[in-house]
């Protein structure tokens, strides 16, 4: 099982570009990820694994393309500002090139995608999935042509063995989530779920361990909607739920933008109390929290599952060109945010699309995010 700690985050940052060429961003290197493997040399290693994940070892520096799903929603955004930053900072002396896609959320776009950075001679490819299957056979044939495959932000047993998977258990996401909500009701209570994106393997594992957990204690789903975990699809869906269901005890949500904007229902409709609803460690859910904290006693619960996850991706990856395997599943832990520890986390004075924690500067925040 993969552990769980709380989060106290200092140094933040980014930059914003889709398409980009490595070493563009003068300045020191950034604090590695919080789940990074540790840098190493330019040198490959002289003993290659057997694995099937891991590619044949090979010197750098490398040329590095990133197949992102899609590009819709802050958290995706500030992802791709990581990987460039990593790029340009950390990995500068491993990397001659670092290319950044987007999918649109489909899945034969991103096989395209994958497909044209075997062609042209890249040496990593980093894929935040659309699917948990569909990418497969572009995934066995980019490893089969040599290349190294690394998978994050999802971790599902059914993607293809040729890749590293490096990402939370989104299950043990939901069932956190879900535990908490729970603690926070009673049996017979009942609520609603605002789910992910339809079909996407993140958004089904978080809610089958939600919907497992809430069902244990008794607790009563009466309807769902999807809410791309973006703030205004959240918003409209939310308005629609609470209007059939007025009389519901609480709300689960997957993620940060998505609880913000229950919580903005919910006082925009005069309600006397914010209803209980988890959330995930984004500065504008951070901030509202603390809020009605200090106005009702509102209390909650964060899980972080940070955009640096790329820059752990992007270390697995250089990691395997130099004869390192971490095994096809590395461990990464979910970081958490209890009461207890809000008051270290929240950041008042930073936009409310920033996700923690980050390996990036707060230089780079103002570039991505203009407060």
């Amino acid at each position: 099982m993969r552990t769980k700690r709380n989060i106290i985050v200092t140094g933040l940052a980014l930059v914003s570009v889709i398409a980009m060429a490595g070493c563009s961003v003068a300045g020191n290197n950034p604090p590695a990820s919080s789940n990074s493997p540790s840098d190493t040399g330019t040198g490959a290693a002289a003993a290659p694994s057997t694995s099937q994940w891991i590619a044949p070892p090979k010197a750098g520096p490398y040329k590095v393309g990133l197949a992102n799903g899609f590009n819709g929603n802050s958290w995706r955004q500030q992802m791709v500002a990581e990987f460039q930053y990593a790029c340009d900072n950390q990995y500068k002396a491993q990397i001659s090139q670092c290319t950044a896609v987007d999918a649109n959320s489909d899945d034969s776009t991103q096989i395209q995608q994958i497909n044209d950075f075997v062609t042209q001679g890249y040496d990593i490819i980093l894929i935040d999935p659309t699917s948990a299957t569909a990418e497969n056979a572009a995934i066995d044939a980019a490893r089969q042509a040599g290349v190294q495959v690394v998978t994050f932000d999802s971790s599902s047993s059914e993607t293809s063995q040729s890749a590293i998977m490096v990402g939370e258990d989104q299950k043990q996401i939901g069932t956190l989530s879900g535990q908490w909500l729970a603690s926070q009701l009673q049996s017979g209570d009942t609520i609603v779920d605002l789910t992910g994106i339809d079909g996407n393997p993140i958004s089904q594992d978080r809610d089958s361990g939600a919907v497992a957990a809430l069902q244990a204690a008794g607790i009563q789903i009466v309807a769902s909607a999807p809410t791309n975990w973006d703030y205004a699809t959240a918003q409209t869906a939310f308005t629609t739920l609470l209007a059939a269901h007025p009389d519901i005890k609480g709300v689960y949500s997957q993620g940060g933008d998505a609880s913000r904007a229950a919580i903005d229902v919910m006082a925009q409709q005069g309600m006397s109390k914010i209803l209980p609803i988890p959330g995930e460690a984004s500065n504008g859910f951070l901030k509202v929290w603390q809020q009605y904290n200090q106005s009702q006693g509102f209390t909650s619960f964060a899980f972080a599952s940070p955009p640096e996850l790329v820059v752990t991706a992007l270390g697995y990856a250089i990691g395997a060109l130099q004869g390192t395997d971490p095994g096809q599943a590395p461990t990464i832990d979910i970081p958490t945010i209890t009461q207890d520890t809000l008051a270290n986390n929240v950041k008042p004075d930073v936009s409310d699309s920033l996700w923690l924690p980050t390996t990036l500067p707060d230089s780079e925040i103002q570039k991505l995010f203009p407060s």
